[in-house]
């Protein structure tokens, strides 16, 4: 009751600045009316109508707009963050594998991958159903908690006598579950302030920010490997495969490493400086998300005009414990009771949320395995080509990080201009585009580098062979993070255009999410199969399935895009919403 009397006064003040007399009668008429209607109190916010509401739109929105504007820059800041840790993670992981830790298996060195992409597409599961119900902030608050587990257990794992990369695999598990809590939860903040008409600028800004971040922390990790890393030879007996590969015989630096010198070299290094620097930059924004970051998800229940995140009223006990509101007027009238016409949410499972996205609903059946695919290649991206760059094709670490920083950068660059777009011609082409443009990157990879060039022209010698490698790798990341960067943010979009109501918004998004995350898991068994036959093989075998979701995608998909004009989502034929009402937004 002393939260909703306050909510009544500081109400009270905003009407008397700017209502007029006229409009005061009739609020103190549906101020007596909204008293007299406790059944409807619960989850019905105390909202100005008639000339009131027409009086108080302009300079509400006005006033407000500065602050959603800060709240997207402290958001889009985290997801900064999270891109750099996850960079700095992945590739002091991958090479600590053969370098420090004497690992030999390609399946091995990418098997981080595994508790990672479990990890995070489980977090991506819950997390919508947390943010609908705990608030956007405390999710994020919760992954950034946890995230600081993964580089304390990277430092400890240099300790360790055998098994070290066990450790460095087991904080992977840690490292998804805090990427797929906080981004999650910041993705749909983005959504939340920018608008239903704005969702894929929100989602391509989002990852945009995030990959953007990931592809300049790969040149960070690389002037931390050359200034942080030694090596030395620990074995003064080497093999016949080791002399022959390092001819000079030196192990200096990370770059002087063979895969056929591995456990006579080693390396030293990679789990203190990068492992501290994550440590920092988590710690940063857990106390960045406590301090700065607001709340959203109030404000996309009860926005004004139904398009951007204002919140001008503080959301009472009831808000706090999850209880959800959906307006089902088409105007901000009041009943002849004087209570507006809202209904209570329906309230689902995560067996619902499951069946429903990846099942029931083929257009959200077909973005799933899209997501799934898209994550696919990105694993492959992240650790099959890296480890077959430098352990096998023998480039050096600039050179991978140059590369790998290639793709990430053009997989954020283009997610903006793709999420605008889309809001404008629709999500179907552009993912369909994406995905079977990735398909044949991955393909020119594999003849362009692959095959000890023989289907590589005019690389008469080693030095020739290298550096045509080194082009046509560099070529097709860029070409493959242009394709996935295409098709990225349109994933969240096409999931929430096909969400059943504003209130599955989330559980929906988290179920694409899910399945998107899940792909990484690919990366490992993919590697066993490049173990047992080739590389060339196993890419091959991604370059068909990646055709496979693009192809799905352009027959299956329907559009269903937000009307500009503000009138909301029209129901297309093939959504089956189920006994969920829905909303009609005015």
């Amino acid at each position: 009751m002393r939260a909703t009397r306050r909510r009544m006064r500081s109400l009270e003040k905003v009407h008397s600045r700017h209502c007029s007399p006229r409009a005061h009668a009739a609020r103190a008429r549906d101020h007596r009316a909204w008293r007299r209607n406790a059944h409807v109190r619960a989850f019905t916010p105390l909202v100005a109508s008639g000339d009131c509401a027409d009086e108080m739109s302009s300079s509400t929105v006005a006033g407000f707009s500065r602050r959603a504007a800060a709240q997207l820059g402290v958001a889009i800041a985290l997801t900064a963050a999270l891109g750099g840790v996850l960079q700095l993670h992945k590739l002091a992981s991958i090479d600590s594998a053969g370098r420090e830790f004497a690992e030999t298996s390609s399946a091995v060195k990418v098997s981080f991958l595994l508790p990672f992409a479990l990890a995070k597409s489980s977090a991506n599961l819950a997390v919508g159903r947390w943010a609908d119900a705990y608030g956007r902030r405390r999710v994020t608050v919760l992954g950034w908690s946890v995230g600081v587990i993964a580089p304390v257990l990277g430092m400890i794992a240099t300790r360790v006598k055998s098994g070290g990369f066990g450790v460095v695999t087991m904080s992977a598990l840690f490292l998804g579950c805090a990427q797929g809590l906080t981004w999650t939860a910041l993705v749909l903040a983005c959504v939340d302030i920018c608008g239903s008409t704005r969702r894929g600028f929100a989602s391509g800004l989002n990852e945009t920010v995030g990959y953007t971040a990931i592809a300049l922390f790969a040149h960070v990790y690389g002037a931390m490997e050359s200034s942080g890393v030694t090596c030395s030879w620990v074995d003064e007996t080497r093999s016949d495969a080791c002399v022959a590969s390092n001819a000079e015989q030196t192990c200096v630096t990370p770059d002087d490493w063979t895969s056929a010198c591995v456990g006579a070299c080693v390396c030293r290094g990679y789990m203190q400086v990068p492992m501290g620097i994550e440590l920092l930059m988590c710690l940063i924004g857990l106390i960045v998300s406590v301090v700065l970051l607001k709340e959203s998800s109030g404000g996309h229940r009860f926005a004004v005009g139904g398009s951007s995140w204002v919140n001008p009223i503080e959301e009472d006990e009831s808000m706090d414990k999850g209880v959800v509101g959906v307006r089902i007027s088409n105007d901000d009238e009041f009943d002849r009771s004087g209570a507006a016409s809202f209904a209570a949410a329906k309230v689902e499972t995560f067996r619902e949320a499951m069946y429903r996205t990846s099942w029931a609903n083929k257009n959200t059946a077909v973005v799933c395995y899209a997501a799934f695919c898209a994550n696919f290649e990105t694993a492959v991206a992240w650790g099959l080509m890296s480890v077959w760059a430098r352990d096998q094709l023998a480039l050096t670490g600039r050179q991978r990080d140059v590369f790998t920083a290639c793709y990430s950068f053009m997989k954020g660059f283009t997610q903006i201009g793709s999420g605008m777009l889309s809001d404008k011609i629709g999500r179907k082409t552009p993912m369909a585009f994406g995905l079977i443009g990735g398909a044949i990157s991955l393909l020119i990879a594999t003849f362009g580098a692959g095959f000890r060039g023989h289907f590589t022209v005019g690389a008469s010698d080693v030095d020739k062979l290298k550096s045509t490698e080194y082009a046509v790798l560099t070529f097709s990341s860029v070409f493959l993070g242009f394709c996935t960067g295409v098709t990225y943010p349109l994933l969240a979009a096409a999931a929430v255009d096909h969400a059943p109501d504003a209130n599955h918004y989330a559980s929906t998004l988290g179920v694409v999410r899910f399945w998107r995350d899940l792909g990484y898991a690919m990366g490992v068994p993919l590697a066993a199969i490049a173990d047992s036959s080739s590389t060339e093989v196993a890419l091959i075998l991604v370059s068909l399935v990646m055709l496979s979701a693009g192809v799905a995608v352009a027959k299956v998909y329907a559009e269903k895009n937000p009307n500009n004009s503000d009138v909301g989502y029209v129901e297309t034929a093939s959504d089956e919403p189920g006994d969920v009402e829905l909303p009609r937004f005015s």
